[in-house]
């Protein structure tokens, strides 16, 4: 029994004993192999290694990395995490099939911290690195990101680009071996989960972009609560530029993506959406007008789409109940006049900027105007289309004219009655001109003049204006007005400029004409 009892007692010092120079023997292996396969631009560290042979589970705590990028010694990245652990390493795996296998691969609450490239070439300095040249095929069961912070900070470290308070990730059976290793995406995958929350970024030098929480997986994204607006006041923004620009306050409470991918192909992005759906959007805009015009070009919305850095095919964007409020302010001591459209519903179609597609934008609108008229709008256009070519039908039910005094007063200093009955209109056009027919029925159509003050009306300017202007009486058998379309584009502003001068110039020809379809 002595004898057995010896043994025994033996044979678990030396179980022990292999077991603790086994464990020596695998530490000193994985630190010869991030020696060796770690690139020189990359310096890892940690305070502690622990591993259970029996298990098959490394973890690396107190983990930091700082990478100088492969190209230039001014970008950097900085990684601090709590833990670096890796479950389930299969010792069978890796001797038999020449793979190595884990179950599950984690970094802890990370914090990453990366530096942008400086734009200007002479300050780009070579940096040699070694290439990671993998040798076996390599499968992680789950790949997780818990609880991380993630910062982007321009070259100089003065402009935050982008901030994330809080993101987790889980990549399932993810997968490279020596070919899959050197393409745009060095990995394959299959299910994933990112959830991000309070992002934050800059969009130049006079927006930002918040949202509060996205959660993406393989057919949706969710996004709540965007808010994309103007950094300053309305007031300070007019104290910072030189030229004409819109005060922005964009907010959606909900934004839905269904059925997504994305293409790699030769270094470029493509992306693809079934159907994006917007929330109850609500959109105000404000423009200085006392600042100095802008006489750029500013092209249509074919030619912005092919300017896109990335390809883009959304078969279906929907806008349900959304608000848009733009506002102007001539410098008159009066205070600014505004033009709404509430309960505004829009579906745009076949949204691609791909050369091939087959079949044109189409955008159908329908909304209140100024809380009244029934307004609807369709529109499409051809993205690669030369000449920008477009065609635009809609039309404008019950509107009590006198709502558009708020916009009318303060701007033009006029004012007017009466009631839009129906009015539909018909506009084809390009980049240059555009040509339409416009008809209405309308009951006792007025406006009038006023005062530099805008507190009186001027009565023999308006008596003369309204002279000219049919009453509505002069109409065909189903009580319609027409009128004719015909204008020049003024480059420098924008589609809805374009939209409004044909509009005008439509109205005025049905109200100061004879009348009758040509």
């Amino acid at each position: 029994m002595y004898k057995i009892l010896k043994w025994a007692v033996l044979l678990l010092i030396i179980s022990v004993g292999g077991y603790m120079l086994a464990e020596w023997k695998m530490k000193k292996e994985i630190v010869s192999f991030l020696e060796r396969k770690i690139p020189n631009h990359i310096d890892f560290s940690y305070d502690q290694l622990a591993i259970n042979l029996i298990k098959g589970n490394i973890a690396f705590n107190d983990v930091a990395v700082i990478s100088l990028g492969k190209q230039t010694s001014s970008c950097e990245i900085k990684i601090n995490a709590k833990q670096l652990s890796i479950q389930g390493f299969s010792y069978w795996k890796i001797l038999f099939q020449n793979a190595i296998y884990i179950k599950s691969l984690t970094l802890s609450k990370p914090h990453l911290n990366f530096k942008t490239c400086p734009k200007d070439p002479d300050n780009v300095v070579a940096n040699s690195s070694n290439p990671i040249n993998l040798l076996k095929e390599i499968n992680v069961e789950e790949l997780i990101f818990d609880s991380g912070i993630v910062e982007i900070w321009d070259s100089k470290e003065e402009v935050e680009l982008i901030a994330v308070e809080s993101i987790d990730l889980s990549l399932k059976d993810v997968a490279t071996d020596p070919s899959i290793i050197t393409e745009y995406i060095p990995f394959t995958f299959s299910e994933y989960t990112i959830e991000i929350k309070d992002f934050n970024a800059p969009l130049g030098d006079y927006e930002k972009l918040q949202l509060a929480s996205i959660v993406i997986n393989n057919s949706t994204i969710d996004v709540q609560n965007i808010s994309l607006s103007t950094t300053f006041s309305k007031a300070e923004l007019s104290n910072e530029i030189t030229y004409q620009r819109d005060h922005l306050s964009l907010f959606i409470p909900a934004i839905k993506v269904e059925h997504h991918n994305y293409i790699v192909a030769n270094d470029s992005l493509q992306v693809n959406f079934k159907t994006l759906s917007l929330t109850e959007p609500k959109l105000e805009m404000y423009r200085d007008k006392s600042r100095l015009e802008d006489f750029k070009n500013r092209p249509l919305y074919g030619k912005l789409l092919q300017k896109l850095s990335f390809k883009v095919a959304i078969d279906s964007v929907l806008v349900k109940n959304g608000t848009i409020i733009y506002e102007e302010d001539i410098p008159n001591d009066v205070k600014a006049g505004a033009l709404s459209f509430e309960n505004l519903d829009a579906s745009i179609s076949n949204l691609s900027n791909i050369s091939h597609a087959e079949n044109p934008v189409k955008i159908q609108l329908e909304a209140n105007l100024m809380g009244t008229g029934k307004f609807h709008l369709n529109w499409e256009f051809e993205v690669y289309d030369p000449q920008s070519t477009f065609l635009i039908s809609g039309g404008l039910a019950n509107f009590n004219t006198a709502s558009l005094n708020e916009f009318l007063v303060p701007n033009l200093r006029t004012q007017t009655t009466g009631t839009i009955d129906q009015l539909y209109f018909t506009i084809s056009g390009n980049e240059h001109v555009a040509t339409g027919d416009i008809k209405m029925s309308y009951d006792d159509f007025k406006f009038q003049v006023l005062n530099k003050e805008r507190n009186g009306v001027k009565k023999v300017l308006s008596f003369i204006g309204n002279l000219f202007i049919n009453d509505g009486s002069k109409t065909d058998i189903d009580g319609f007005r027409h009128g004719d379309i015909s204008t020049q584009r003024i480059k420098n502003k924008s589609f809805f400029n374009y939209l409004w001068i044909n509009l005008q110039d439509g109205l005025l020809d049905v109200l100061t004409g004879d009348g009758k379809k040509e």
